[in-house]
C-alpha cells in the first residue's frame, strides 16, 4: 500500500473528524475552506488519491459520498532523524490507533507521528526507534522539542529562542548546535514519546 502525503493525512483526519462528530462527510468545497484551497479541483485530486491508495470509496453521484475503508488512527509518515539532519522525511503506510486528544491535540487532522533514528535526544529520554507524535501548526516554547526543516534537511532537536534567535540544540554533548544558514521551518511540535519495550 502506498502512504500518504502529510496534506493526504491532514485530509483524510479531517474527513475522520466529521465522520466521528456524526457530521456528514465533506464536500470539496468545505475541505477547500479547511486547507484553504482557491479551487474545487484541489480538493479533488486529494480525494481521488486517498481513494486510490485504498482510504475511502466515493459515490460520484452524491456530493457528501465519502466512506473511510480503513481504520482511523494518527499517520506515522516515515522516520526523522535525531542525529544530524537528514533529507526530507519518506512517506510511509501505518496507523496508530490512539486518539491525540489524550495528548492535548484537538484537532486530529494537525497531528502525526514519525519514527526517531539516531540518538541525538537522549538528554530527552526520546532513543532510536520511539515514535513521536507531533503537532503541526503549534507555536513552539523556548525548549520545546520539534521536527523541525533546518536548511533543507530534517531533524528532531529542541527549538531554542533567545535576543530574537533561534536555533536547534541536541540533548546529547556529542551534537553541535544547528544554526540555520537561511532557513529554519517548525514542521511540528513534540507532544507524546512512544516506546516499544522489548518482551
Amino acid at each position: 500500500m502506498i502512504g500518504l502525503t502529510p496534506t493526504q493525512a491532514a485530509v483524510l483526519a479531517f474527513i475522520e473528524d466529521r465522520l466521528d462528530s456524526h457530521a456528514l462527510p465533506p464536500t470539496c468545497r468545505e475541505i477547500c475552506a479547511r486547507f484553504g484551497y482557491k479551487s474545487p479541483k484541489a480538493a479533488s485530486d486529494h480525494l481521488v488519491a486517498l481513494e486510490h491508495k485504498g482510504f475511502l470509496a466515493r459515490d460520484p453521484m452524491r456530493a457528501r459520498g465519502i466512506r473511510l475503508l480503513k481504520p482511523r488512527g494518527i499517520p506515522v509518515l516515515g522516520t526523522i532523524a535525531a542525529g544530524l539532519p537528514a533529507d526530507s522525511l519518506a512517506s510511509r503506510d501505518h496507523q496508530l490507533a490512539i486518539d491525540p486528544a489524550v495528548f492535548g491535540i484537538k484537532d486530529r487532522s494537525n497531528a502525526f507521528a514519525l519514527r526517531v533514528q539516531g540518538d541525538s535526544m537522549e538528554g530527552r529520554s526520546i532513543f532510536d526507534g520511539d515514535i513521536v507524535m507531533l503537532e503541526s501548526g503549534a507555536t513552539p516554547r523556548h525548549e520545546s522539542v520539534v521536527a523541525a526543516l533546518i536548511d533543507n534537511e530534517s531533524t528532531l532537536k529542541t527549538f531554542l529562542r533567545r535576543d530574537g534567535k533561534t536555533w536547534l540544540r541536541a540533548e546529547n554533548p556529542r551534537y553541535p548546535d544547528l544554526i540555520p544558514a537561511w532557513d529554519l521551518q517548525i514542521q511540528g511540535v513534540a507532544r507524546a514519546v512512544i516506546r516499544h519495550l522489548p518482551p
